[in-house]
């Protein structure tokens, strides 16, 4: 899990990895087009004699973000010039630095940067099909993706049962316009809710928003119909008018596409590094 969690943080953040540095630019933000006439072998620097080509500052920042998509012939204008600078600045400092690279240390270091292109890499190379996502979708959507049943309603809540039983009686036999029509005016009457004011009508509601009795009255309900009996609640007894109701509530497919996609791209990467696990004869000597 821990292999995985890292994979997916460091190729989600890839994307947006150099996306804020020009904040200081004037009109930054007016300007989304790439800089022309730049290629691989363009020279967009030159350090004590040595050129510096968009090839180098490409390969730089790939290997920082471990996004091989990312090439300074994509990005904005305005954001060359910084990222050629952060170029620079390491290629200046890297004489000095060199004999680092000598240390055990640096190999250390090295070899785990070798693993975190190499994942990069392999993530890159997998292929997931849309058939194969929107089976995992299919297969899991009554266990993932499912979403709170919406019910559109009015209700009239009083203290009193014997009340709101009268008032029931005086809705039977009602249907449609009718029904909305005098239920709306007792409810301006009768309710002591605060949607009186407006018939008793509560809206599109998620059905976990309102108390379990409530709720479980008003999915019983067919669009249309009310309550035969007074619903008891803490609040007092409630007469509720079903208006609408919206139960098939699955997340749409679309919305979740992206995610399953790199979701199963991460899984079948860490099965790859479970089965090198599995294969590797690895003892550890310390408790």
């Amino acid at each position: 899990m821990i292999k995985k969690l890292l994979l997916t943080t460091g190729l989600t953040l890839s994307v947006f990895a150099f996306a804020g540095m020009g904040h200081g630019s004037k009109g930054a933000t007016h300007n989304m087009a790439p800089m022309k006439n730049l290629t691989s072998s363009t020279v967009v620097a030159e350090v004590n004699g040595n050129k510096i080509t968009v090839k180098d500052v490409n390969a730089y920042m790939q290997g920082m973000t471990k996004d091989f998509r990312i090439r300074l012939q994509d990005l904005p204008a305005q954001h060359v010039k910084e990222f050629v600078e952060k170029y620079v600045e390491t290629e200046k400092y890297y004489a000095k630095a060199k004999p680092i690279t000598k240390t055990p240390q640096y190999k250390a270091l090295m070899k785990k940067i070798a693993v975190d292109l190499w994942m990069a890499q392999e993530y890159k190379k997998i292929k997931i099909s849309d058939k194969e996502v929107k089976a995992f979708y299919d297969k899991n959507k009554e266990l993932y993706y499912k979403t709170t049943p919406k019910l559109k309603a009015r209700h009239i809540v009083v203290k009193d049962k014997k009340l709101a039983e009268k008032l029931i009686s005086e809705l039977k036999g009602l249907k449609g316009k009718a029904l909305e029509k005098k239920f709306a005016e007792l409810a301006k009457k009768y309710s002591i809710g605060p949607s009186k004011i407006d018939g008793g009508e509560l809206g599109f509601f998620n059905v976990k928003d309102m108390v379990k009795e409530f709720s479980d009255a008003a999915l019983k309900l067919k669009k249309g119909e009310i309550t035969s009996k007074p619903v008891q609640t803490r609040f007092g007894y409630h007469i509720i008018l079903l208006e609408d109701k919206d139960t098939n509530n699955f997340i749409p497919y679309k919305e979740l596409k992206g995610q399953i996609h790199a979701y199963l791209t991460s899984q079948a990467l860490d099965n790859e590094l479970t089965n090198i696990d599995k294969s590797s004869n690895v003892k550890i000597l310390v408790k």
